[in-house]
């Protein structure tokens, strides 16, 4: 059993036809976003309990819950890389992945996995240690996008990404220093987009790895952004260049 909280991810996984056991919503929530959540649970036949605030908030162990939450009766569904790329050789499109390399954050996390949905990755691989999984503070800072996006839990990055390299998928690593910049580098091919921990980047292994990397070029006197933000301009400029 899991616990989606906030308003737009309990609309996703009610969407999603994820397996909801029942929806708790706040006693006194009359609202459009409330009348939306009872419309969607109705149509499916899943109850809306009707509970004071504070037991919502310590189910949700948080006071972000918006009023409203959702008991999933499955864990999060992980999907292996195999999976990524059958997914994607079906939709008959150009590649287009991240990995996420030991993302601690799960506000950043939820974030790129809301930005990889927003732009049509075929999937998200992010590593079983040393890095967050997909939590309920996760799927609430994606929006909901957690319950529509293949997210695979890869022990070895390295190893995912030779599997990629061999179905023809380039990696490009996102950091500072390169000589390319995101706007100079061609990325309009079947790419595999790597972004790196807030604090440490990219592993040395997995940089190694890339075939090539690019930078996001300053003026300002920040000389750095977050691993949401890089994430997001790397994602959507290789997404423009598709256009």
């Amino acid at each position: 059993m899991r616990t989606v909280y906030g308003i737009n991810p309990v609309l996703e996984a009610l969407k999603a036809a994820s397996a909801i056991d029942r929806i708790l919503l706040a006693e006194g929530r009359t609202g459009k976003a409330a009348l939306d959540i009872i419309r969607h649970a109705r149509q499916r036949n899943i109850e809306v309990a009707r509970m004071p605030e504070e037991e919502i908030r310590r189910l949700a162990g948080t006071d972000r819950h918006q009023g409203v939450a959702a008991l999933i009766h499955e864990e999060f569904k992980y999907y292996d890389i195999e999976d990524l790329i059958s997914f994607w050789k079906e939709s008959k499109e150009q590649a287009f992945f991240l990995i996420l390399d030991s993302i601690q954050d799960p506000q950043n996390l939820g974030s790129l996995i809301r930005t990889a949905n927003a732009a049509g990755l075929h999937g998200v691989i992010i590593p079983k240690d040393r890095a967050s999984e997909v939590t309920p503070t996760v799927v609430k800072a994606s929006a909901g996008a957690t319950e529509h996006t293949r997210i695979a839990r890869e022990v070895n990055l390295v190893r995912a990404i030779e599997k990629l390299k061999e179905e023809g998928v380039w990696t490009v690593a996102v950091e500072a220093g390169c000589r390319d910049t995101v706007y100079t580098a061609d990325l309009d091919r079947d790419l595999c987009v790597v972004i790196g921990s807030e604090g440490k980047g990219i592993r040395r292994l997995v940089r190694e790895s890339c075939d090539f990397c690019v930078s996001i070029p300053m003026r300002g006197q920040v000389n750095s952004l977050n691993a949401a933000q890089a994430g997001a301009v790397a994602i959507f400029e290789a997404l423009r260049q598709r256009l």
